[in-house]
């Protein structure tokens, strides 16, 4: 077939072999671009940006736990006998499933949540404390699917 291809060419005249090497150059040169370097720079300029939204979402996440953890401490209450019972049923109309870790002192809760959404569990610690329920610690790891799985410590706050 190569062989094919030189008797053909060899057989155009000069002005023709120019054309028709033109013509291959041009094509070349609009493979490359158009196939090769243009998706390349593409997928980097769509790799920055999934990057940069990536950290303006953890930055948002972190600012949002910064500020949880910077309220005040306050002593706990002295009779903090329903802070189980107000985070399990708050958990379970929020739609977290909680496993609680039973080793947490008198108006303190210790648990986890295993797939949780950043800003709904951020939501949630938010109302919970306008109900006098501060957070005391916050572990947030990365899951599937944009998911965080939690470790959290609260306390009960004095009224």
């Amino acid at each position: 077939m190569i062989a094919a291809a030189r008797v053909w060419f060899a057989a155009l005249t000069q002005r023709e072999q120019w054309l028709v090497g033109s013509a291959g150059g041009l094509t070349a040169f609009v493979v490359l671009v158009f196939g090769l370097i243009m998706p390349v720079l593409s997928a980097v300029e769509q790799a920055t940006l999934d990057q940069d939204a990536a950290v303006q979402r953890r930055g948002r996440i972190v600012a949002t736990v910064d500020a949880a953890l910077a309220k005040p401490r306050v002593a706990p209450a002295t009779a903090p006998a329903n802070i189980d019972l107000l985070i399990t049923q708050s958990a379970g109309e929020k739609g977290f499933d909680i496993i609680k870790s039973g080793n947490a002192p008198p108006g303190q809760i210790s648990f986890r949540i295993e797939q949780a959404r950043a800003p709904a569990l951020l939501a949630w610690l938010t109302e919970l404390e306008a109900q006098n329920i501060s957070v005391s610690g916050l572990t947030l790891r990365t899951g599937t699917n944009g998911s965080v799985t939690v470790d959290a410590q609260l306390q009960q706050d004095a009224p």
